[in-house]
């Protein structure tokens, strides 16, 4: 093998490592171009002819919501987490409403909007976003714009709204959902929806109970995401003082 030969070889093999670890930088959003991929990604995900198609249980609950709606003082907003709480008996006399939906995302509650804001609720808490990082994938920069969509309807209909904090998921617990991928997103998420505080808008960290190191308390959790009744009491314990402030 003459010189030449193997400088080539070498050459080679060193373009090869370069880009693999250029390739495993840009997927873990460390390097260029990781922003541009998820912006081209988001704009495809966000065309009508590849949007997830809403589940059956989602059609339902939108169709009761649509059907009745009476009237509220408090409209809580979001997902399985929001979904699986009884609130009316949290916060007996309060006239609060369910509008959460398993599986759903801040886009879908954009599509069913109506429904919320039909019930004439002085006060929207809303806390939703994981199953947008964990099962759609997006980008914190689409979440985020879904929910200042969110949070200006809410306004524009005469509600205050209290934007409460993403609950992370346990990294132990919770693999099913690539959890580990997604906290850094959760994380994100928060530090921006903490700057929509103003003077019709209020932001509660609900995660300061309930979340530690590795991010939901294993003590709080069976699947690693849904709470079990101490995290609801904890959650509670949170936003009581805003559900019932006159």
């Amino acid at each position: 093998m003459n010189m030449r030969s193997l400088k080539s070889k070498i050459l080679f093999a060193l373009s090869l490592v370069l880009a693999f670890g250029w390739g495993y930088l840009a997927s873990r959003g460390e390097f260029f171009p990781f922003a541009q991929i998820e912006a081209v990604r988001d704009y495809f995900v966000a065309r009508p002819d590849v949007t997830p198609e809403p589940s059956a249980y989602w059609r339902e609950k939108v169709s009761f919501f649509d059907t009745f709606r009476a009237p509220a003082s408090v409209v809580m907003i979001g997902d399985s987490l929001t979904d699986g709480a009884e609130w009316a008996e949290m916060f007996p006399g309060a006239g609060v409403v369910n509008r959460g939906i398993d599986g759903d995302t801040i886009g879908g509650v954009l599509l069913r909007m109506e429904g919320i804001k039909s019930v004439h609720a002085r006060k929207a808490f809303v806390m939703i976003g994981i199953n947008d990082f964990g099962k759609e994938d997006r980008s914190v920069d689409a979440v985020f714009a879904d929910y200042r969509k969110v949070v200006s309807l809410l306004q524009q209909s005469g509600t205050k709204v209290f934007v409460q904090s993403t609950v992370p998921c346990n990294e132990a617990k919770a693999g099913w959902i690539f959890c580990a991928a997604i906290q850094g997103k959760i994380k994100e998420l928060n530090r921006r929806l903490a700057g929509l505080a103003s003077g019709n808008v209020a932001y509660i960290d609900i995660t300061k109970g309930l979340a530690g190191e590795g991010g939901l308390k294993a003590d709080l959790t069976y699947d690693g995401v849904h709470l079990n009744g101490q995290g609801y009491r904890i959650w509670k314990d949170e936003i009581s003082k805003f559900v019932l402030a006159d």
